[in-house]
């Protein structure tokens, strides 16, 4: 039995623990499925969430009959099972008053491949090896319908993800033969479309399904302690900004039908990739969530320095240290209907500056750029813009040397 994926690895020691307290991943990153983005959550809280979720999507594709010995033949009706649920409470010992929107995902099997009586999977030949590959993305745009074939995705992206997750088998661990490993990014000519997005992983052989709880969490369309599931960070309950940072998210699975060390040389063949993407289906927003009851982006503090003469304080944050993965790249938040953010957002994004109620961070990096120093000058919004965000914005963009004509004047 092989598990990659941290939260499979965590889940083992979980079920010995008995705490009912499962892990998540915190929040989408570049580099997901990192030990420092794992959180715990109540497993009633996240059970009783997910009777009424908010978003669902489903996703068919083809893959491998792998009850046969290797290399088997094609078969139809693999599933990918998407739901979201709002408003999940953290506990109060990680973050209290606080909740987050969690997506959680399942699979399903053809009924081919199912014991009927059991609700379980018909047990697995012992010359397969499966390596099921979880890429998430929020720059494909989420107001087109998603295609769940992943056709979006350019011919040369395609090609270059076929040959990233299947043609290093058993060449990248002598354990486990999946070709790409978690924290491995999307192939360059995919970045475009995707960002630079690194996966997470999850391995499977005969002796997983032959454990019913991993079978249930893995290949079958229940939610379980076990289960794949990433949230929103810590947000307050109703926060609008975090519902459609959720529901914008493109998920992006490739599972891999490839062979055991067990099949002679002469029978091995390039494993098989099957794609599917889910996206819930689009809901515009009604209006921005700083118009909202729920409170807005809280910006940092400004600290200043005293002097023996009085100057106007800056209305932009405080410059700190990142704690985490840092922000080197962005544009305005596509659930931003009003407004003209696209330039601020872009500059601001690029040195860890990213308003989630404005903009939208496409790329993270380990550490900050270094911004342009801050000149004498401090940005204000044009007379008939007075959202906050511009007040913000412009400060930042301007003192540091970039202040546009179209939304922004030095102050």
């Amino acid at each position: 039995m092989a598990y990659y994926s941290l939260l499979a690895l965590l889940a083992a020691t979980r079920v010995a623990a008995d705490d009912f307290m499962p892990y998540v991943y915190f929040e989408n990153q570049e580099f997901l499925a990192n030990g420092s983005n794992l959180a715990r959550m109540s497993w009633t809280e996240i059970e009783a969430a997910f009777q009424h979720p908010s978003h669902t999507d489903v996703a068919t594709f083809g893959g491998l009959d792998w009850t046969k010995p290797y290399p088997g033949s094609s078969i139809d009706g693999f599933e990918a099972h998407l739901r979201i649920a709002n408003d999940i409470p953290w506990p109060d010992s990680f973050a209290k008053n606080q909740s987050t929107e969690v997506t959680a995902l399942t699979f399903g099997l053809p009924a081919a491949l199912m014991d009927a009586g059991k609700s379980l999977p018909l047990p697995m030949d012992p010359s397969w090896f499966i390596c099921r590959h979880y890429f998430v993305s929020a720059r494909p745009d989420p107001t087109e319908e998603i295609d769940h074939a992943c056709g979006f995705l350019s011919a040369e992206c395609l090609a270059d993800m076929e040959t990233s997750l299947t043609g290093n088998w058993f060449q990248e661990d002598p354990d486990v033969p999946c070709s790409a490993l978690i924290l491995d990014p999307v192939p360059v000519s995919c970045q475009d479309k995707l960002g630079l997005v690194r996966g997470d992983v999850i391995a499977l052989n005969s002796e997983s399904l032959q454990d019913a709880s991993t079978a249930t969490a893995y290949v079958t369309d229940q939610i379980t302690e076990w289960s794949w599931m990433i949230g929103t960070g810590t947000v307050d309950e109703g926060n609008t900004t975090a519902y459609y940072d959720a529901s914008n998210r493109t998920f992006i699975i490739g599972t891999v039908f490839g062979y055991s060390s067990s099949v002679d040389e002469a029978k091995r063949q390039t494993p098989k990739l099957s794609l599917a993407c889910l996206r819930p289906e689009w809901v515009a927003p009604s209006t921005p969530n700083v118009t909202s009851a729920v409170p807005p982006y809280s910006y940092p503090p400004q600290t200043t320095t005293s002097a023996t003469t009085t100057t106007a304080q800056s209305s932009q944050p405080a410059t700190t240290a990142p704690s985490g993965p840092a922000c080197i790249s962005g544009t305005v938040s596509p659930y931003r209907t009003s407004g003209d953010f696209k330039e601020l957002c872009e500059f601001s994004c690029t040195y860890d500056y990213c308003p989630p109620t404005a903009c939208q961070c496409l790329e993270y990096a380990d550490i900050a750029k270094a911004s342009p120093p801050v000149g004498d000058s401090d940005g204000c919004p044009l007379d008939d813009a007075t959202d906050d965000d511009y007040v913000h914005l412009c400060s930042f963009a301007c003192s540091h040397g970039t202040c546009p004509e179209a939304t922004c004047k030095l102050c």
